[in-house]
């Protein structure tokens, strides 16, 4: 088992084959190709660039010039002592979150007095009027309101009360 596998597949039948040269590239001595642009060309996708990035510029600054008018809003007016034993869930995102509450601040929350909103990953909640004025700065910022469910579904179930302060 001392032979290679070269010495073993030559007596094994196979013919050893010469390498080819490998082939070198080809180098053309080409000239670069004129791609037509002249000075003013040049100048104008300058500035065609530097109008772009000081539009998105521009719209970076109104962004952050909106989240600190929100962020203003929201630590001036917020309800800092609401943890509390009773669970409050709601939805955000296509989610279901929970959130632990006093019971009064449960029920400002069914009422409608009391809106969730999120700033910077935490959880804050404040009056309902200033959960419109958010709305009106930004419409896509995260606003949690209790609906009031009127739909016509309900016919014929009038005698029926639901509560709509169920706690699961």
């Amino acid at each position: 088992m001392s032979d290679s596998l070269r010495d073993q597949l030559l007596q094994a039948g196979f013919k050893q084959t010469a390498k080819e040269p490998a082939k070198g590239k080809q180098r053309h001595n080409r000239k670069p190709k004129k791609s037509g642009n002249s000075a003013s060309d040049q100048r104008d996708k300058k500035q065609a660039k530097a109008q772009e990035q000081a539009a998105v510029d521009a719209a970076a600054e109104e962004r952050k010039a909106t989240k600190a008018k929100i962020k203003t809003l929201i630590e001036s007016t917020e309800s800092k002592e609401f943890a509390g034993d009773v669970v409050y869930r709601f939805t955000l995102q296509n989610r279901i979150r929970e959130l632990h509450v006093k019971e009064d601040i449960r029920k400002q929350l069914v009422d409608g007095s009391l809106t969730i909103t999120r700033l910077n990953g935490s959880t804050r909640l404040v009056p309902n009027t200033v959960a419109e004025q958010i709305r009106e700065i930004n419409p896509q910022w995260a606003v949690v309101t209790m609906q009031s469910d009127s739909s016509d579904d309900n016919e014929g179930y009038e005698d029926f009360a639901v509560p709509d302060d169920i706690v699961w």
